[in-house]
């Protein structure tokens, strides 16, 4: 594994995040579930709200296993599903 990656956060999940994908060709809801604290990873922001991380496609990667190609979503914007309790 590489070590830019760092620690996973604390708890041992699964978190489940809601994510609206904008894109006004084909606008859509996803629901995500990450079940393993390994696939959580910290980021480090910018003043601009950049992570500016070249390795963003090489830590998925390493996470599964072989190669992966990343799409991008239409300026997305997620909310962390929290089951049983209110906002």
């Amino acid at each position: 594994m590489s070590d830019i990656i760092a620690p996973a956060p604390a708890g041992n999940g699964p978190w489940r995040l809601l994510v609206l994908d904008r894109d006004p060709d084909d606008p859509r809801w996803i629901i995500a579930t990450v079940a393993l604290p390994e696939d959580v990873r910290p980021a480090v922001l910018d003043v601009g709200g950049s992570s500016g991380w070249e390795g963003a496609g090489r830590w998925p990667a390493e996470r599964v296993g072989r190669s992966v190609g990343l799409a991008g979503l239409h300026d997305p914007l997620a909310w962390t599903i929290r089951e049983g309790r209110t906002p």
